[in-house]
């Protein structure tokens, strides 16, 4: 089993730590008798708060699974994306700024002055592939100023 998340709501962090750990618990059972299972030490938490919770505090209690404490992070990367408690594009969009350079880093390795690859086939290589690195998540976010 591969990228799959558990949300839950509740009133309070408490209620979602409950809620979260009784319905993985139930999920794991029944994991286990389809003959699937989950490696938990990959686990990733992140406790969504809405624009009306602003500046309420944050969880600290972790979740515990199997035995494991899992801490709610700053943010979670789920299939691509990366995603923060009040769903800032900052986060995802820094991230693929670095992807986009490392890149584009490749590229200039191509191509030294006077020799390597020809101008023109630079111009291509950049276009096809720093664009899809930049752009994924356009169409879930939109970018910062």
């Amino acid at each position: 089993m591969d990228d799959f998340a558990l949300t839950v709501a509740s009133l309070s962090y408490r209620g979602n730590i409950r809620r979260l750990q009784d319905l993985f618990d139930r999920l794991e059972r029944e994991a286990s008798r389809l003959g699937v299972s989950f490696l938990v030490a990959k686990t990733e938490l992140i406790h969504w708060r809405t624009p009306s919770q602003g500046n309420s505090p944050k969880c600290v209690s972790p979740i515990q699974i199997n035995g494991e404490l899992f801490h709610s992070g700053n943010s979670v990367r789920w299939l691509g994306y990366w995603l923060t408690p009040a769903l800032d594009p900052a986060a995802h969009f820094s991230r693929r700024l670095a992807l986009a350079q490392g890149a584009f880093a490749l590229i200039r390795r191509l191509s030294p002055p006077g020799a390597g690859l020809p101008p023109y086939l630079c111009h291509r290589l950049a276009t096809s592939l720093i664009a899809p690195i930049l752009l994924y998540g356009a169409d879930l976010f939109t970018p910062s100023v």
